[in-house]
């Protein structure tokens, strides 16, 4: 036998004849695990083990901060209550006309802001940007260098005119207000979010800081039913995009979230707003909060706070009296003869 026939017959012994190919098992539609897994829906239980001692943000579950940071807002809530927009929004504070004709005054005549209506009817030149559901129209401007025989009117200095600033935090604060609290609690709503668009653990000890900064620290719009989701929304969307890497798409955010696009880009604005755009936190900021949101006493000296003392009446006294304007026309009236008693049927 030569080298050849030896060689033939290593290869069939190697190669085995083909057989049929292995049929598939029939299907278990029953059994079937799907291409994607299921989505669950997490569990607020088990913060038992999780303490201010041994809490760790770098280990922390983003359900366990989620868990803290629903336990943290159902208490904020509970602690200040309906407390309604101030002003109230259905209110007419004092007519602005005499303020607005003195600014028409001394504003250009051809100086003058497109209305909302006519935005879409703009020419096609004109730059419109639209970002997150807000339109944005570039404007366009002059040079930025000024000449010394260029006049300087109060219009045109940034600020000469603007309110205080509680005021402009107030008319921001009233537009997370809804007319009634919404028929679903914070914590269907914190998980709702959780199930549809997960975030991560920074976001939501984050959230949880800017909250606290808002409500408790520098007090610039109470927590209530009427105003906790539509704050959370903003919250959350804020914190995501100051610090993760991605995040999930406006359009998706804002069906979970139950408002529409335009709205989810109006309440991110003024979040940013109320916060001075000072968004930004570091891991001993978060590890502060993980463990204050530990604490179950972490609103005691909050609910002190917000008990209003009971309000004093006292008489005017003689002097107060003299010294207010009208008081002796008042004092003459006194001495006029009373009306007759006039009996009906």
């Amino acid at each position: 036998m030569g080298a050849g026939d030896e060689h033939d017959s290593q290869e069939a012994k190697a190669c085995p004849t083909t057989s049929s190919p292995k049929i598939p098992a029939p299907p278990e539609p029953e059994n079937d695990k799907g291409i994607f897994p299921d989505i669950k829906s997490p569990s607020l239980e088990g913060l038992e083990g999780v303490t201010s001692e041994n809490v760790d943000i770098f280990k922390l579950e983003a359900v366990a901060a989620l868990r803290l940071l629903c336990r943290s807002i159902d208490n904020l809530v509970q602690i200040t209550g309906d407390i309604p927009p101030t002003p109230p929004a259905r209110s007419r504070g004092s007519s602005p006309a005499k303020g607005l004709s003195k600014l028409r005054e001394l504003t250009p005549g051809d100086v003058t802001t497109p209305k909302k209506e006519n935005m879409s009817l703009r020419p096609p030149g004109s730059h419109v940007q639209e970002i997150d559901g807000v339109i944005f129209a570039k404007t366009p401007i002059g040079s930025p260098e000024a000449h010394a025989s260029e006049p300087i009117s109060v219009s045109q200095i940034v600020g000469a005119n603007a309110q205080p600033t509680y005021i402009q935090h107030g008319a921001l604060a009233r537009k997370f207000y809804s007319k009634r609290p919404p028929p679903i609690s914070t914590e269907d709503y914190l998980m709702r979010m959780h199930k549809y668009c997960p975030m991560s653990t920074a976001v939501y000890l984050a959230s949880s800081l800017y909250i606290t900064r808002l409500a408790i620290v520098e007090r610039v719009l109470p927590v209530t039913p009427r105003n906790v989701h539509r704050l959370l929304l903003a919250c959350l969307r804020v914190a995501m995009k100051a610090l993760e890497d991605l995040s999930w798409p406006h359009g998706r955010f804002s069906k979970v979230g139950g408002v529409t696009e335009g709205e989810l880009g109006r309440l991110e604005i003024t979040f940013c707003y109320l916060m001075d755009f000072s968004l930004k936190v570091d891991a001993a900021m978060l590890q502060r909060e993980a463990e204050s949101l530990c604490r179950h006493d972490r609103y005691d000296d909050v609910s002190q706070d917000i008990a209003i003392s009971p309000m004093e009446l006292r008489h005017p006294s003689e002097t107060e009296r003299k010294a207010r304007p009208g008081a002796e026309k008042r004092k003459a009236s006194n001495t006029l003869p009373s009306r007759p008693l006039v009996q009906v049927g």
